[in-house]
């Protein structure tokens, strides 16, 4: 059995669609848990409707703790032997479960990863791919992760064995916590399979620059930090591709502000010291993107003022 896992908080508006999209799966051995994370909306009550209708169903109250807190809340419940989370307002194709569980069998795999890709508010639909399959031993996985090429940070679009997920909890208190955590899952295994074929429907909510510097921000920055070190001390061989995600993630981060260097000055300069320390090889790194190859040529062209005058995409 497998139990998915859906993290609820204040997405009353989104939340039928990504519980609709579950209960319609054609793999039908599984068990859903949805976690109410002290949701102050309508989600309570609309979560303890669906047990109702579908006795799959089971509904977890609790004080808000945050994304990662409420995902390990429903580890800890869940009964299945696999497990997959999906985000409250996310949805999922039909066949999201079949897929990933036929890639497990086919490829004798431990891990199964299908495509992600976008809708807004407007529900424009963007990134969705063709069919391709691959197998992967874990460097190999970890170097597309950290290439952000068929991989990426993502918990969420992959079936995982249990006992992984329980090796490795969710850091409470962290945002980004899936790029403190899913490298893990990958260096813990021997093979995982992954198709590009979209099944996975990540909502991007409109958002714009931001103003305030957050915990959020410095946890990204802290995330990156911690993917190098990883690498440093157990893959050396993926050093370059750990320091094409840090890269992507720093500039991330200072094109997320418009005046970073007046309301977080230490923090810029560690942004920018960073990205003049490694913006040529980046520039040379042939496997990196080609996003932040631009990114690093303005960087040698005309430094940070430039790269945030053009912006080449890496603010997503």
């Amino acid at each position: 059995m497998i139990s998915v896992i859906v993290p609820v908080y204040n997405v009353e508006n989104y939340l039928d669609k990504c519980v609709q999209s579950i209960m319609a799966q054609t793999y039908r051995e599984f068990e859903l848990i949805l976690v109410d994370d002290g949701s102050p909306d309508r989600c309570p009550q609309l979560c303890d409707a669906y047990p109702q209708m579908d006795r799959r169903v089971s509904v977890i109250h609790k004080a808000n703790g945050g994304l990662s807190d409420a995902r390990n809340v429903g580890v800890d419940q869940a009964k299945g032997e696999y497990v997959t989370f999906i985000d409250s307002d996310d949805f999922v194709s039909h066949d999201y479960l079949e897929t990933l569980w036929n890639l497990l069998i086919k490829y004798n795999a431990d891990i199964a990863v299908t495509g992600i890709c976008t809708f807004n508010e407007d529900k424009k639909i963007n990134g969705l791919k063709k069919k391709q399959e691959y197998c992967y031993d874990p460097t190999e996985a970890l170097e597309h992760m950290l290439y952000q090429n068929t991989l990426d940070t993502s918990a969420c679009a992959m079936l995982l064995p249990m006992q992984i997920v329980c090796d490795n909890p969710f850091p409470v208190g962290k945002y980004h916590e899936d790029e403190f955590t899913t490298y893990k899952y990958y260096s813990s295994v021997k093979t995982v399979a992954v198709t590009t074929r979209s099944q996975y429907f990540y909502c991007q909510r409109t958002g714009s620059i931001m103003h305030t510097f957050s915990k959020a921000n410095m946890d990204e920055l802290d995330a990156a930090d911690n993917l190098v070190e990883f690498c440093e001390k157990n893959y050396p061989e993926l050093l370059k591709a750990a320091n094409s995600k840090k890269f992507s993630d720093y500039c991330q981060v200072l094109l997320s502000f418009n005046n970073l260097e007046k309301v977080e000055l230490s923090t810029y300069q560690r942004i920018t010291d960073y990205l003049k320390e490694v913006q040529l090889s980046i520039l040379l790194d042939s496997k990196t993107r080609f996003k932040n190859r631009v990114a690093a040529l303005l960087l040698l062209l005309g430094g940070a003022k430039l790269l945030r005058m053009v912006d080449t995409g890496l603010h997503r």
